[in-house]
């Protein structure tokens, strides 16, 4: 996070975070501000602002225009696309995230929801991403997730440390056989593949105690701010279930 101030007026944070990201690749990002005009904890793609990233045309858009990727929960995607011919409410043509009509998005997420950013070679060499709005001030953030993929994110303006993940519905796997009867969360490494963390039932913690919990791939408990800022990731279970994330 690269800035945080109070606005004038009722009691509010907001703040902004800046990330890197990287054309020819896929990037795992989550949505971590709330829309200001939106009620509830709601984020925004107009809250999304980008620099160094350029833009595609409505008529290829699917091929050569940078696409937001919001998983369904049953396979498919939600697209968006940044496109420098879109339409706002007024009929004028702005460059934007749009639908695929070529509106203006203007849908929200809740906060916490992981996307794919999908950026075309020769789109951006390097750039950024930039995410604003409302700073998540709870101490906990509890995300659903379905029996299957759920790709959700880091809610909070620091880094998610994974010891502090309690679980509702779902059951812990054992380590021997974690790899496929285990809840899983994957971090995407940027490269292709995912560091992974897996809920069982016989972790070590630093003590060297047999504990439930979210275990990296050696079976030790998962420790500090494993999920940074605005990192998105894959959550895998057989059951649908609560995850409770806490600061």
């Amino acid at each position: 996070m690269r800035d945080i101030m109070v606005r004038n007026g009722p009691p509010s944070v907001v703040g902004y975070n800046t990330q890197g990201i990287q054309g020819g690749k896929m990037n795992c990002v989550a949505f971590q501000f709330a829309d200001l005009t939106a009620s509830g904890d709601l984020a925004s793609l107009a809250n999304l602002s980008t620099s160094g990233l350029t833009p595609g045309q409505y008529d290829t858009m699917e091929t050569d225009a940078p696409c937001i990727m919001i998983y369904d929960g049953v396979g498919g995607y939600k697209n968006f696309y940044y496109i420098s011919d879109a339409y706002d409410a007024g009929g004028n043509e702005v460059t934007a995230w749009a639908n695929f009509s070529g509106d203006v998005a203007d849908n929200t997420e809740t906060l916490g929801t992981g996307f794919w950013l999908r950026i075309p070679e020769g789109k951006c060499n390097t750039g950024s991403l930039t995410d604003a709005g409302g700073v998540n001030m709870a101490d906990t953030a509890t995300i659903d997730i379905a029996a299957g993929l759920t790709l959700a994110g880091n809610p909070f303006p620091m880094g998610l440390d994974f010891s502090k993940v309690t679980t509702t519905g779902i059951t812990a796997g054992a380590y021997d056989t974690m790899e496929t009867d285990a809840p899983c969360l994957m971090i995407y490494d940027g490269a292709g593949g995912y560091n992974n963390f897996y809920y069982i039932s016989d972790a070590y913690d630093a003590g060297g105690n047999e504990v439930t919990a979210w275990a990296n791939f050696s079976g030790d408990e998962a420790t500090g701010s494993v999920a940074g800022v605005g990192t998105g990731f894959w959550i895998r279970s057989s059951a649908a279930g609560k995850l409770t994330f806490s600061k």
